[in-house]
This record gives structure tokens, C-alpha cells and sequence, in this order.
């Protein structure tokens, strides 16, 4: 009998190993389901997207300050008379909205005052031309990177410029030698009865690419450059507005900022 007894016992130790295992790694996968469940409970949703490789989302409007330099002058086109135009530099200081679209995707519009200087020549004569306004470019900027360890950023969009102060509406000669209404075209040929004029508002399209540091520092290069032709021409012999030149501002910038995330 006690054989028999010993026989039984010896025969069921693979079942109740097997038993002992499914019972182990039951309760394994119980303590996972509760241990994964708590993650989930203290987890909120940025951390969620951090762990899905998403960076940490900051506030969906967020903005900041640019200071800057630049260098402006224009692209002439249609030039019946020997006109230049060289860069001079100017500064620009202002302020951005940023409104965060996506994780790579954000609408940032921006406020800046510049001061633009070039120098223009026509024939024989040259004024610095010089102007104090206002631009409002408005960015369509992809980002790449997470704000624990920076991101690039590049982008383009849209620009309108007003003037406050200048000297660039007046005529094309020397200030200090105006021409005279009326005079008479000398005999190189050359219409010195011409007024010409440029005028000081335009809009065009403006493009971007820059880095932003973890702690919100900014450097970025920036490019406009004007659709509107600003040039005015009249005649008084013909008595009426020309078209002798097509000519487009443009300038380039180096601008440092911070952005308040």
C-alpha cells in the first residue's frame, strides 16, 4: 500500500510543478497589470506623449522679444537709366506671438520697428537713403528637435511694412541739387524734367531659419523682400506717371531673441 502511495506521489510531481508555475506566473502578470496601472494613473498626458517620443508640450500660445540687425537695399528691374543700389546696415527691435499648431507646426506672427539705410545712385548723383517703420511678418514655421535639447526651426510667410520717417519719397538726384520743374531735356539725351519718386509702404513674403536653445535663446536669419514696385516716375514734359524702372526692397537680418515658453 505504501508502495502504491509512493508511486501516486511520485507520478503527480510534474502536474503540480506545472500547477505551481501557471499559479507563479499568474500572479507575475497580475502584479504587472497593477504596477503598469498605476504608472497610468500618475501619468498625465504630456508625460504620456513624452513617453510615446513626444516632447513636452508647452502652452499652446506662448511668445517672446527679437532684436536684431539687417542690411536692406532694392532689386531694380526695367532700368532705362544707370541705377544702383547698395546695402547699408540697419537694426530692427520687437516681439512675437507663437501659436503652437502641432509639434512641428506653429503660426508666429511678429511686430518689429527697423531703421533700413542704402545707398542708391542714379548717373552722376547718390543719396543714403534711410527710413524708420514698422514691419508685421507673419511665419508658417516647421520645427524639429524637443525643448529639452533644442529645436530648428525654418519657415516662411507673409510681410507688410509701413514707413514713419524718411528721405526715400523725394527725387532721384542729390538733395542738395534739386531739379528744377520745367527744365528741359539736356543734349545727352538724358530727361532731367523727370520727377522720381519712391514710395514708402510695400509687401512682399519673408522666410526664416533659426535654432532655439533649451533655456529659450533664439538666432535666426531672416530674408524679405518686396512684391510692390515703389517706384513712382512723372514726367512733366509728358505730363503724366512713367514706368522707366521696376524696383523691389529687400533685406536680410540677423536677429538673436527669447522666447517665454
Amino acid at each position: 500500500m505504501k508502495r502504491t502511495l509512493v508511486i501516486l506521489a511520485l507520478a503527480a510531481l510534474p502536474f503540480l510543478g506545472i500547477y505551481a508555475q501557471k499559479l507563479a506566473s499568474s500572479e507575475a502578470v497580475q502584479q504587472s497589470l497593477f504596477e503598469t496601472k498605476e504608472k497610468f494613473d500618475a501619468w498625465d498626458t504630456e508625460i504620456m506623449l513624452d513617453s510615446l517620443d513626444q516632447e513636452k508640450l508647452p502652452r499652446l500660445v506662448s511668445g517672446g522679444v527679437l532684436a536684431g540687425a539687417n542690411m536692406s537695399n532694392f532689386i531694380i528691374t526695367r532700368n532705362h537709366h544707370p541705377m544702383s543700389s547698395y546695402m547699408r546696415i540697419g537694426g530692427e527691435l520687437g516681439g512675437f506671438l507663437d501659436f503652437r499648431m502641432s509639434k512641428h507646426f506653429s503660426i508666429q506672427p511678429q511686430v518689429l520697428f527697423t531703421a533700413h539705410e542704402n545707398y542708391f545712385a542714379v548717373t552722376d548723383s547718390a543719396n543714403h537713403l534711410w527710413s524708420f517703420g514698422m514691419e508685421i511678418p507673419v511665419y508658417f514655421l516647421g520645427r524639429f528637435g524637443n525643448m529639452q535639447h533644442g529645436y530648428f526651426q525654418f519657415g516662411g510667410g507673409l510681410f507688410t511694412h509701413f514707413t514713419f520717417a524718411s528721405n526715400i519719397a523725394n527725387r532721384y538726384r542729390s538733395v542738395d541739387t534739386p531739379i528744377s520743374e520745367g527744365t528741359k531735356p539736356t543734349g545727352d539725351g538724358y530727361d532731367y524734367s523727370r520727377l522720381y519718386t519712391l514710395h514708402n509702404n510695400h509687401f512682399g513674403l519673408c522666410f526664416t531659419a533659426g535654432y532655439e536653445f533649451p533655456f529659450g535663446m533664439q538666432i535666426n536669419a531672416m530674408y524679405k523682400v518686396s512684391l510692390s514696385d515703389i517706384a513712382g516716375f512723372y514726367s512733366e514734359m509728358k505730363g503724366k506717371e512713367v514706368a522707366d524702372a521696376l524696383i523691389y526692397p529687400q533685406s536680410v537680418s540677423l536677429v538673436l531673441g527669447y522666447h517665454w515658453r
